[in-house]
């Protein structure tokens, strides 16, 4: 099966949905040496992400986020010839024959619209199209699959929850010990408020 994945908005932006791609792209070369991986990445994003025998890097012109992106998407992926391609940014290509599948990291752009750019709000206003032409939906949380269910009348056997890669150096601790230890490392006081993030509004 030859399966592509988009990991074009790595070379842009560093945090959340790039993290999630890199290390499901790393666990996917660990469990899967027999189906065949097409990574996409931006055109400037010179090294492949994941160097093993069933991954190839392939890059794309079509930009992301951009209003050309669908039409430039479907002309490109043609040459592919697919199984299967997975969206990890929400929005697959709407108009390509590929059979895909999508990840919805959550639907905070349609509760609060309110935060986001023009750019944005034409990118994620394509959600509705997304989930009714992707053969199947990931979501990080039972909460997102109910959020779907009711927002955009998504049928519950269309999604997957399915716990976001994390890097694997994330794992349990013993607490009081490593509480004492981060709090002298950084000189922190008994109590204080952590917040692991993006500096956006959105994220407040």
């Amino acid at each position: 099966m030859r399966i592509g994945v988009d990991a074009r908005l790595m070379y842009y932006q560093p945090a959340g949905i790039s993290r999630y791609t890199w290390h499901l792209l790393q666990a996917l070369a660990e469990l899967d040496s027999e189906d065949e991986f097409v990574v996409f990445q931006q055109r400037n994003h010179k090294t492949p992400l994941i160097q093993q025998a069933n991954f190839r890097r392939a890059t794309l012109f079509a930009p992301v986020h951009h209003r050309l992106e669908q039409s430039m998407l479907m002309a490109e992926l043609l040459r592919f010839r697919l199984d299967l391609l997975h969206s990890t940014d929400f929005i697959p290509p709407l108009y390509s024959p590929v059979k895909s599948v999508i990840t919805v990291h959550d639907l905070a752009f349609l509760h609060y619209p309110h935060f986001l750019t023009a750019t944005s709000a034409a990118y994620y206003g394509q959600i509705d199209k997304a989930v009714s032409h992707a053969a199947h939906v990931i979501v990080p949380s039972e909460h997102t699959k109910q959020d779907l269910i009711a927002q955009l009348g998504v049928p519950g056997d269309q999604v997957s929850v399915i716990y976001e890669a994390a890097n694997p150096l994330f794992g349990p601790l013993p607490v009081e010990t490593t509480r004492q230890a981060v709090c002298a490392q950084y000189g922190l006081p008994e109590r204080f408020v952590l917040a692991v993030g993006t500096i956006e509004p959105r994220k407040n």
